[in-house]
């Protein structure tokens, strides 16, 4: 193919991108600040159910080809569940890529307005796939574990603080506490079980999680929730999904070490634990000990932990 030709496909392709609709929404607590790209219309909309009903009618002029925001924490969610109940194509994005983005095209400023023009601009460079809205079990799981984690955490503060109470009255009004916090957990842990077991798949997973050598009920269930990819994603996807790939740092002649970062901190953290369960316990005997010793006797622990997270992560019995 000449260079006239591949300049004509170039700027072909470039029309076909300019000519398709992109939305960026910066989502405020109380506001959804719209950018429309390519005619650079913007507007302002209340984030409430009257607000996201104007939003919809907006789009109507001009459909777009995908709507992107910024995970806000929470803020976004009841605005993307009206974009999906209404087949609106929308993706959820970190905004650690979104300031990335910015940067890479010398913009430093931050504003509501100029984030979504941002926003809209990254998602007609980058053509993202439209995500897929979670089912309602999977939600409902979700919320679930961010709820069991949050209880966990306010555990442990209660009891960290305990052991340097001695007034009567705050060492009776704290072990009250931790008992009421048992008591959520408690209850928390038996729904998500009967969430799971309800849906067939689910439960299926369960079960396959359950038979790998260091993963217990906690780790199982919270990689169902962050991980849905488990199942039908290919290996080296979870992998970096969970973000247990070792990382180049080279440059030039410079060979630098290899490090494990970004992807789902959550993941990693519970994979963690797991390997550490899977390698460490005297008594077992599985191909995750048995990678980890190999590779212990020539290299670092966390070299070894590194591989047996990417063991488990890449296990056939969860493609």
């Amino acid at each position: 193919m000449s260079n006239q030709e591949t300049l004509l496909m170039k700027t072909q392709n470039e029309k076909n991108v300019h000519s398709q609709t992109y939305i960026g929404v910066d989502v405020g607590k109380a506001t959804l600040d719209a950018h429309r790209f390519p005619d650079q219309a913007s507007r302002q909309f209340a984030n409430t159910s009257e607000g996201w009903k104007e939003f919809l009618l907006w789009l109507k002029d001009d459909p777009p080809k995908l709507v992107l925001c910024e995970a806000t924490g929470g803020y976004e969610k009841n605005f993307v569940i009206a974009l999906a109940n209404a087949d609106v194509p929308f993706r959820v994005i970190n905004p650690a890529r979104v300031r990335d983005f910015a940067k890479s095209y010398g913009t430093l400023a931050k504003t509501d307005k100029l984030d979504a023009k941002i926003l809209a601009k990254f998602a007609a460079e980058r053509q993202f796939e439209p995500q897929k809205m979670q089912d309602e079990t999977q939600q409902k799981l979700k919320e679930l574990i961010g709820w069991r984690r949050q209880l966990v955490k306010a555990k442990t503060t209660h009891r960290n603080q305990l052991e340097h109470a001695s007034y009567k009255t705050v060492v009776k009004g704290t072990k009250a506490l931790i008992e009421q916090i048992d008591k959520q957990i408690e209850m928390v842990e038996t729904e998500l079980n009967q969430l799971i077991e309800s849906d067939p798949q689910l439960s299926n997973l369960n079960d396959i999680l359950l038979s790998i050598p260091g993963i217990g009920q906690e780790v199982a269930r919270t990689l169902i929730v962050e991980l849905p990819e488990l199942g039908r994603g290919d290996p080296a996807k979870l992998c970096s999904l969970a973000g247990v790939v070792p990382l180049n740092c080279d440059s030039g002649l410079f060979r630098g070490k290899r490090r494990i970062y970004g992807g789902r901190g959550t993941l990693r953290t519970v994979l963690y634990r797991a390997a550490l369960s899977a390698v460490k316990c005297v008594k077992a005997d599985n191909v995750f000990k048995q990678l980890y010793l190999r590779i212990t006797a020539t290299k670092p622990h966390k070299v070894g932990m590194v591989a047996s997270y990417i063991k488990c992560s890449s296990s056939p019995m969860l493609s």
